[in-house]
């Protein structure tokens, strides 16, 4: 935050900065705050990756999903190897009960994460990327294989992991499976990804389980009591 203020300290028209702001703002739960940060941002830069990709991420965790698609899209087209971006389009039209959206961004994404993982097959945050599109797209067989050979290689890896469970909540109908899965991710995750969590329609399948309310309920807490030691 500190870094994106003296960049705009020095020139106010950076639409990249103003993103990042936004984004950490977003991440502390300071929407409003966020929003016109991109707000200035789109009207500087309307055609740039960031500022679409900051403002999707805005939009969703506002749960304005119809926006997030928008920003996703443009995102996603000005970027050829953005995978990012199209697993929240998947995620967005999933939600929103588009299934052609859904085949679309699910193809999407296997293609431009199978193109990657042919350069580093061991890329853990690629490969969850890979199983969340090929569970979407009915391969589970696929991506339960493409999950256990990465968490043999990469087990630590908490953006993954997340996926993984995204995957295993809303496309493989395995909800203890993925509340296992998040598990580590919740006793770890920073703000930013408690604020996506707590409003990601994936994991909506699992809100109800009683360990997944208390692996959240302790995440807050760590947060809080993480802020109040901030002086």
């Amino acid at each position: 935050l500190a870094a994106a203020e003296r960049a705009l300290a020095l020139d106010a028209n950076l639409a990249e900065a103003h993103a990042i702001k936004a984004a950490i703002l977003a991440g502390g739960g300071h929407y409003d705050e966020a929003a016109a940060e991109i707000a200035t941002a789109l009207r500087l830069d309307p055609e740039s990756f960031e500022v679409n990709r900051s403002a999707g991420y805005l939009s969703f965790r506002r749960q304005q999903l119809a926006d997030a698609i928008r920003y996703f899209e443009k995102a996603m087209a000005l970027v050829e190897t953005d995978v990012n971006s199209a697993c929240m389009l998947l995620t967005c039209y999933t939600a929103t009960g588009n299934s052609e959206g859904t085949r679309r961004a699910a193809q999407l994404a296997l293609e431009r994460t199978e193109a990657a993982l042919a350069h580093d097959a061991n890329n853990g945050t690629v490969t969850g990327y890979s199983a969340y599109a090929l569970a979407a797209l009915g391969e589970s067989d696929r991506a339960r294989q493409r999950m256990s050979r990465a968490l043999l290689i990469d087990p630590d890896n908490l953006n993954m992991r997340y996926n993984f469970a995204c995957a295993l909540s809303v496309h493989l109908k395995e909800t203890q499976a993925a509340v296992d899965m998040l598990e580590p991710v919740l006793a770890n995750l920073a703000g930013g990804f408690l604020q996506h969590a707590k409003v990601d329609p994936d994991l909506d399948p699992v809100r109800a389980d009683p360990r997944f309310k208390a692996m959240l309920a302790a995440a807050e807490a760590r947060m809080a009591g993480a802020r109040d030691a901030t002086p």
